[in-house]
């Protein structure tokens, strides 16, 4: 028979005598350096959103919203998103973000438009040639 501190490994205390405390997290101090295992299990915030379909920038505009809560819409063109935020005060605020296309691909370099290292000392050559003075010749001069 196996014993645990005196006491047979299937004895279990009746609750009495001493007292079960809950097992308290410790949470760091403001300031104080995180481990590189608990800044591993922060993750950012996932934002769930509910998106609602509208006309047009003005339907958005009339849209009902809760004082101190946003909602998202989209148009039924997908020409643009809006968000509109009613503040406390009875205000609201409508953004506007404006679907465009993807920029187009950047083109690809045609090299046939470049001049390559032999056709430059051609042509240095030729105006080279063309720049050093003739000697004259008898017949030139008589």
């Amino acid at each position: 028979m196996a014993f645990n501190n005196g006491f047979p490994a299937s004895y279990q205390p009746m609750g009495y005598g001493y007292p079960q405390y809950p097992q308290m997290q410790q949470t760091p101090m403001p300031g104080a350096q995180m481990s590189p295992a608990n800044q591993q299990m922060m993750t950012p915030p996932t934002i769930r959103a509910e998106i609602v379909q509208v006309d047009g920038e003005e339907a958005a505009a009339a849209y009902p919203v809760g004082a101190g809560a946003s909602q998202m819409m989209i148009a039924k063109d997908d020409s643009a998103i809006f968000v509109k935020t009613a503040l406390a005060n009875g205000q609201a605020t409508l953004d506007v973000f404006v679907k465009r296309p993807p920029a187009p691909p950047k083109p690809t370099v045609d090299l046939g438009a470049y001049v390559t290292r032999d056709e430059m000392e051609e042509r240095l050559a030729g105006i080279l040639a063309g720049l050093t003075p003739k000697k004259k010749t008898k017949e030139a001069e008589g």
